[in-house]
């Protein structure tokens, strides 16, 4: 789920002590401010807007921006009204919609390359309005169903598989379409990665709050300043979004995903951050908590269980999928080998193998694509 708490901030001020100037205008209709200012919190934007009495009394709030709209206003078929200004930055076209939502997903795939990967061919994404959306909220049978104000996703089993279904509330402007997008998706991630019982055992602030994490870092390596303002600052997590980007930089990424798969706590603590380490192994009853590494004697049996799966091949970036993790040349990352987490590092990386070390050894494998 992907939500927003919106509140329309209004400070009534005098201005006594400042004189209404000739240039003095209703951010608004533009008209002359006489006694009295309305302040108003511009929610795209984020800055402060002097509104005469009048236009502060209107109704109809633009639902991007959170300001009464004026007269050329644009008004929706489920009710949503939209300001002029944001009424033209609005995505209205499904079809431009959900081009941007490939586009983002690409990108998340390439910006968390190294630690993961999102679901894609059993995710069907769809366009709503407002009403369709509350409706999605009433279906009954779905194994999950996550209502929120921008986007809900559901889950729904068969004899076929798993698939999920991220609807989408239409109107947005192209950043909050591609901030709700990559937190709706996080949550597909969830259900793949993530065992039952410790989703059941997760606190669910700390599960939107991971959600809001990884929009925020793909936002934010985009440039999306404003956006990326608005998930810190909306507390719609109660504060876990501040936890987990504070964690994150402290730690790293792949100490965050190994918590939300193995965390021993139900949610990170602000008092010890520290905890985000705090792992339950797969193999408790078995081995110690920590990842178990393979020794060097037997690095020949830990070759053959490594599979490479695919090559994106750049001669300045090239990058090679190993047992689900994404490689590129000096990386060393830990792979899932039954209940043993291995470190492996990539040597090189060619056309069509790469050159890979386990951790510990001297001794270094290439593995080949099939058919190669």
């Amino acid at each position: 789920m992907r939500a927003v708490i919106l509140s329309l901030i209004v400070t009534m001020a005098s201005l006594t002590g400042r004189l209404v100037a000739a240039q003095d205008v209703c951010g608004i209709c533009g008209g002359r401010l006489e006694r009295v200012v309305y302040f108003l919190t511009d929610k795209v934007v984020g800055d402060k807007k002097e509104v005469c009495e009048k236009c502060a009394r209107v109704t109809e709030i633009c639902y991007q921006c959170g300001l009464p709209t004026a007269a050329d206003r644009m008004a929706l078929a489920d009710g949503r009204v939209l300001c002029a200004r944001d009424g033209k930055s609005a995505v209205l076209d499904n079809a431009v919609a959900l081009q941007i939502c490939q586009e983002t997903k690409d990108a998340q795939d390439r910006h968390f390359s190294r630690f993961t990967t999102f679901p894609e061919t059993n995710v069907v994404v769809a366009m709503v309005d407002r009403v369709n959306l509350i409706e999605l909220f009433k279906i009954p049978g779905n194994d999950y169903g996550c209502p929120g104000i921008l986007g809900y996703t559901s889950q729904e089993t068969n004899e076929f598989g798993r698939s999920y279904h991220i609807s989408l509330m239409s109107g947005l402007t192209k950043s909050a379409l591609k901030a709700v997008y990559t937190h709706e998706l996080v949550h597909t991630w969830i259900f793949e990665n993530v065992s039952p019982a410790r989703q059941a055992r997760m606190n669910p602030d700390a599960r939107e709050g991971f959600c809001e994490l990884v929009s925020y870092l793909l936002l934010n390596a985009q440039g999306e300043r404003t956006e990326t303002e608005l998930i810190r600052s909306n507390d719609y997590t109660r504060g876990h979004i501040d936890l987990f980007i504070e964690a994150e930089s402290r730690f790293g990424f792949n100490e965050i995903v190994d918590w939300m798969r193995h965390g021993e706590d139900s949610s990170l603590r602000a008092n010890d951050l520290t905890r985000v380490r705090a792992v339950v192994s797969t193999a408790r009853n078995k081995a110690p908590a920590r990842p178990v590494y393979v020794a060097p004697s037997t690095s020949a049996q830990t070759f053959d269980q490594l599979t490479l799966q695919g090559i994106t091949w750049s001669k300045t970036r090239p990058m090679a999928m190993i047992n689900g993790q994404t490689f590129e040349p000096r990386d060393e990352v830990k792979v899932h080998l039954g209940d043993t987490n291995i470190s492996v590092r990539c040597l090189s990386i060619t056309e069509d193998s790469v050159l890979v070390q386990a951790a510990g050894s001297s001794e270094s494998q290439t593995l080949k694509l099939k058919g190669r």
